[in-house]
Parts: C-alpha cells; structure tokens; sequence
C-alpha cells in the first residue's frame, strides 16, 4: 500500500508541477513538501495536507488517519516555550540570535518544564505542526522562540554553540 506522500508525489508529477509550484499554491515550504513525500508523517499539518490533496485530485485522508503520530521510544516531542529557561540555548546567526529549545521528549501526561515549570508546547505554536529538532518550524518556518536580546552574551552563546556541535 503506496502512502499519501508517495501518492501526492505521483500525482504532482502527473501534472508537471515541482515541489516548489506546489508548495506555493498551497501556502507552505518546499522543503516540508519534500519531507512529506519522503515519508515524514509529521511534516506538514492536516490543514496543508488537506489543501494538497484537493488541488491534486487526491481523497484527503480522514483526521483520524492525520492524527496517528510516529512515536518515539521516549514519547513525544516537545519544547519549553520560556525564552528565559535554561533548557532554551541562544546561537548566533548572523546578525540575530536564535534560541535552539531543548528538545523534551514527554511521557504520557508529562506536561511541564523539567527545568523550570512551564506547560510544554508539542506543537508549532503558528501553525500547529508537530515539532521537530530545531529553532524553526519545518513548516512554517516560525522560530519556536522569540528572539531574546538580553541573553545575547556572546560568552553563553559560544558556549552553547559548542554544545550543541557535540549534541
């Protein structure tokens, strides 16, 4: 049995669309799009998929069907949402600097921070797609964060970027 993103590639490909044609028409990255096809479940929200499925012909799935996550061994995904948590590391990029959360990884009924008692977020707060590693959104591409100027001492920043590459 061929999956939906298996599916989806095969119709776009049957009207000459790319990745990137698609992606725009629907209203997200090509790279999630990609992902998707690739057989990354957890890359695009059912709001997109939905939106894909019609302008490709195809029969959307059910929202039960949308619902059925990949779990991982230590149980889903999540981050802290407090810019000021320890768990939140700051990173240069370019000119910015972006807060990497620390990736929690709840139990059933887990809901809180170990570092610091803020309700974990399991969702991509803009568009609610599951999250994945990272300080953006593979969807939507919104930092998970926002920016945090007080904490851009260049020493804690260095620091984290060192622990992160060995992450």
């Amino acid at each position: 049995m061929k999956t939906l993103g298996s599916q989806i590639k095969e119709a776009r490909q049957r009207r000459h669309l790319s990745q990137s044609a698609l992606a725009r028409k629907v209203g997200c990255r090509q790279s999630a799009l990609s992902m998707y096809e690739g057989g990354r479940a957890t890359a695009l929200s059912a709001a997109v998929i939905g939106k894909i499925c019609a302008e490709l012909g195809l029969v959307p799935p059910t929202q039960a069907e949308l619902s059925v996550e990949t779990p991982t061994a230590a149980g889903t995904r999540a981050f802290c949402p407090n810019p000021a948590c320890p768990s939140n590391l700051p990173v240069s990029l370019g000119e910015r600097i972006a807060l990497v959360p620390h990736r929690h990884f709840a139990e059933e009924g887990e809901i809180h921070c170990a570092w610091c008692g803020e309700v974990l977020e399991k969702a991509c707060p803009e568009c609610g797609a599951p999250v994945n590693p990272g300080a953006f959104c593979s969807h939507c591409g919104t930092p998970y964060l926002a920016e945090a100027p007080e904490r851009a001492d260049p020493t804690r920043i260095a620091a984290s970027e060192r622990l992160m590459a060995w992450a």
